[in-house]
């Protein structure tokens, strides 16, 4: 019995692992719908051909009472129930971002939470410690920089320490609820932000590893973790790390925003821009960017599986203008794309999506389903649905638009240099 529960599971091998990421959605913030509107988005998100939707739970400000956590939980958990149903197989992702707010300190630790970190769980419970989780640079007036929102400390959130076993533990918190509601998937946000006292990383591997741990015992026994990286290792010794093509990554693949550059791309388009290769610069676009290396789940890769995706930042100073990078016309990468004509919109997905392969067979372009806009006028959300992309997203999935990609790359401007 226990050999055939065994190899019901599937084995996260990198042909399997690029079959999700090929037709990935972001669906931000699907959780958090009220039922009506979520179920009426699942349904037309079911006729796209969807296997993998991203960012649909996880909250960037810290709940501040245990049943604002658990009405999250729950909210969580209903719509992945609701997802699978109407998409078997689909992997729903969650996401735990680099950003927590002092409501923490309202919010309980369970015991069995506690146990994993090798707490006395025989005593008075406790609730999780915001102050444990902070960087010193929080606390300090005249260096805000791991400090969000301009507040004082002990009121603002604040970018979390990954060397803190306080913060450790709250992520692994965090990943259990995203697991036991359904999710398959996390991404971790902005690492870098929170791993600067964490040589070799590792604290986020010890802490990555009881999550996979856990995992194992959850939904089909795995979990692909993710980040806003190009490629980051676990080293046992940080200053004598294997070559790269050896080393441990941190994660199952990697995701980073598409940086689409500024230019004239289809007719009668003002505001043009084209995805073009990245040169190893902090703003640059991924494509030939992944690192490879070892993966968690032990295959060797020379570069590991990546998405692209249209971020939301905000708006620049100046918004409608050139050349404010990272910004796309004086907006964040799915503002500018929400901005533009239906289309245009249109179009373009079928652009991007064949010059992604195009410039990196280890990127897919991750497309847009929901997600928070800001600077467009009447509207603080994209909705694939309201503005008219999901047929063309059906489409580009179902092979049945290799012919106008080709077109719109013929007539592309040639790529700028760096």
């Amino acid at each position: 019995m226990a050999a055939a529960t065994d190899t019901s599971r599937p084995r996260i091998t990198e042909p399997l692992l690029r079959y999700y990421l090929e037709k990935a959605l972001t669906l931000q913030g699907l959780a958090d719908l009220p039922a009506a509107e979520r179920r009426r988005t699942i349904a037309w998100v079911a006729t796209t051909g969807v296997r993998f939707a991203g960012r649909t739970a996880g909250y960037w400000y810290s709940p501040y009472a245990p049943a604002q956590e658990q009405a999250d939980f729950d909210s969580t958990r209903r719509m992945v129930e609701e997802l699978k149903a109407a998409v078997p197989g689909i992997i729903v992702q969650g996401a735990i971002f680099e950003i927590v707010t002092p409501g923490v300190n309202n919010l309980p630790v369970p015991n069995a939470v506690r146990a994993a970190f090798g707490e006395d769980t025989l005593g008075p419970g406790r609730n999780f410690r915001f102050d444990d989780m902070m960087y010193p640079a929080y606390y300090k007036e005249s260096n805000p920089s791991m400090r969000w929102d301009n507040q004082p400390p002990g009121i603002a959130p604040g970018v979390p320490d990954m060397s803190r076993s306080e913060t450790q533990l709250w992520f692994y918190y965090r990943a259990v609820r995203l697991l036991d509601a359904g999710c398959e998937a996390i991404h971790f946000g902005q690492v870098n932000l929170m791993n600067r006292r964490d040589p070799g990383h590792h604290a986020w591997w010890r802490m990555l590893r009881q999550i996979r741990a856990y995992a194992r015992t959850r939904n089909r026994g795995f979990v692909l973790c993710d980040a806003h990286v190009h490629g980051e290792y676990y080293d046992p010794i940080p200053r004598r790390p294997l070559p790269d093509s050896l080393r441990q990554l941190l994660f199952d693949f990697h995701s980073f925003p598409a940086r689409p550059r500024e230019t004239a791309l289809l007719p009668d388009s003002s505001q043009g821009a084209v995805l073009v290769p990245g040169w190893r610069d902090r703003e640059s676009p991924p494509f030939g960017q992944s690192k490879g290396g070892r993966t968690p789940t032990g295959w060797l890769t020379v570069r590991l599986p990546m998405l692209a995706e249209l971020d939301n930042f905000g708006v620049a100073p100046r918004p409608n203008q050139p050349g404010q990078p990272p910004w796309v016309w004086g907006r964040d990468e799915i503002s500018w794309f929400a901005y533009q004509p239906a289309g245009f919109r249109n179009q373009w997905l079928v652009y991007a999506s064949a010059q992604a392969r195009l410039l990196d067979p280890a990127v897919y372009l991750q497309l847009p389903g929901r997600r928070s806009v800001t600077g467009v006028p009447g509207q603080q959300l994209y909705s694939a649905a309201e503005a008219g992309q999901v047929e063309t997203i059906r489409r580009i999935w179902a092979g049945q638009t290799a012919e106008d990609a080709a077109a719109l790359l013929n007539i592309g401007p040639e790529l700028p240099g760096p």
